[in-house]
């Protein structure tokens, strides 16, 4: 069995895979003595690791230096988080002969854009949608501490929905742009959407987008597993 950790900044994912499919739980302790790998992406820093994790026989910790890393991916920024390492390798996986665009909707929204022969051409990071809702709280003096959850039309009709819309609306525009763009410039992108939702997106654009919660684990899986396809 292997047991696989996505460390974020706000939270760790633990998942297990037997045969093919990938299954979030919560138990890991009482799994961690039964598996014989564990995969590690961690970008909470060294304390967020469980001891007990990296002292099994089996724990494997991906970073940007990985070995398992540069046979995936060429020109990997000098710290570049692990969890974006994962997820352009998750993506590659997939798609091994064309750019890609990866967008992860966390803590943070970022961007990674890959050419086809898996060099990292660069990428950008922005506040995700409850960074810009505790923003616009912390560095004003009136406005509420609010959560993503709520009414976000494209115009308000009173303060939290304004907010709303402007976090939310905002970001899913942001995205919009960034896929229009890249599309200029690479006309067979592919584009991989991972811990958020891209309902949103127009039609057009969807169509282009593979939408998938588990990619840093499938990162994670393909690097350790040591294998490019196509």
């Amino acid at each position: 069995m292997t047991l696989i950790f996505d460390i974020g900044n706000t939270r760790m994912k633990v998942s297990t895979i037997e045969g093919n499919e990938i299954r979030a739980i919560e138990n890991w302790q009482e799994i961690l003595p039964h598996a014989n790998r564990v995969l590690v992406s961690n970008v909470a820093g060294e304390s967020a690791l469980p001891e007990e994790v990296r002292q099994h026989p089996g724990c494997r910790i991906l970073t940007w230096e990985s070995a398992e890393a540069t046979k995936w991916l060429k020109k990997i920024p000098a710290g570049l988080g692990a969890d974006r390492v994962a997820a352009d390798i998750g993506a590659r996986s997939m798609y091994p002969e064309q750019p890609l665009l990866i967008i992860d909707a966390g803590t943070c929204l970022t961007f990674d854009v890959i050419d086809s022969d898996g060099t990292i051409i660069g990428g950008a990071i922005s506040p995700g949608v409850n960074l810009r809702l505790k923003a616009m709280h912390d560095y004003t003096a009136a406005l509420p501490l609010l959560d993503a959850i709520g009414d976000h039309p494209v115009l308000g009709y009173d303060t939290p929905s304004a907010m709303r819309s402007g976090a939310i609306n905002g970001m899913m525009w942001e995205i919009e742009g960034y896929i229009r763009c890249m599309l200029a410039k690479y006309p067979t992108l592919h584009v991989f959407f991972t811990g958020g939702d891209s309902k949103e997106l127009p039609g057009d654009l969807a169509r282009i987008i593979t939408c998938d919660p588990m990619l840093v684990q499938k990162g994670l899986l393909a690097a350790f597993r040591g294998e490019i396809r196509g």
